[in-house]
């Protein structure tokens, strides 16, 4: 494989990852006592992705990172599609998501409504896809929140 394929698919799969903790962590612990360890590492942008696929899949990734980040480190997800936020919120070193999902979805309405995508249309929207997120990531009964077992 090319070096420009090896570059492409930095960041794609559970190994990719898992490599790059490793590398910062070798960082970080050349460093220490003089610097603390990372406590928030962003993961992503993980928009463009099947959610279920077995290898590079956000769940996927999300399990093989499991055991894998530093004692107290804890994971924000860029670009996590809101139909996720029901099963990402029972990992409990995910502290927080993002996602361009309500803004893309304000150009595609305006452009089919044939409107202007103006500020008021985008925090509408905005409003619209935060509502439903919030009513995904609030827990809920018959929840399985993962356990813990490395701590």
């Amino acid at each position: 494989m090319s070096i420009a394929g090896k570059l492409f698919r930095k960041g794609w799969s559970v190994d990719d990852y898992r490599r790059s903790i490793d590398l910062m962590m070798q960082v970080w612990e050349r460093w220490m006592p003089w610097i603390a360890p990372p406590v928030l590492i962003g993961l992503g942008s993980v928009c463009r992705r099947h959610l279920t696929d077995p290898r590079h899949g956000l769940f996927a990734i999300l399990e093989g990172l499991e055991g894998h980040l530093p004692d107290g480190a804890h994971v924000h997800c860029f670009g996590v599609k809101g139909q996720a936020l029901s099963r990402v919120k029972m990992y409990p070193w995910v502290a927080s998501v993002d996602s361009m999902a309500a803004d893309f979805a304000a150009r595609v309405k305006a452009r089919q409504a044939g409107i202007s995508n103006t500020i008021a249309h985008r925090a509408a929207e905005m409003n619209r896809w935060m509502a439903a997120a919030s009513r995904r990531a609030a827990p809920a009964t018959g929840d399985q929140f993962r356990l813990g077992f490395n701590h």
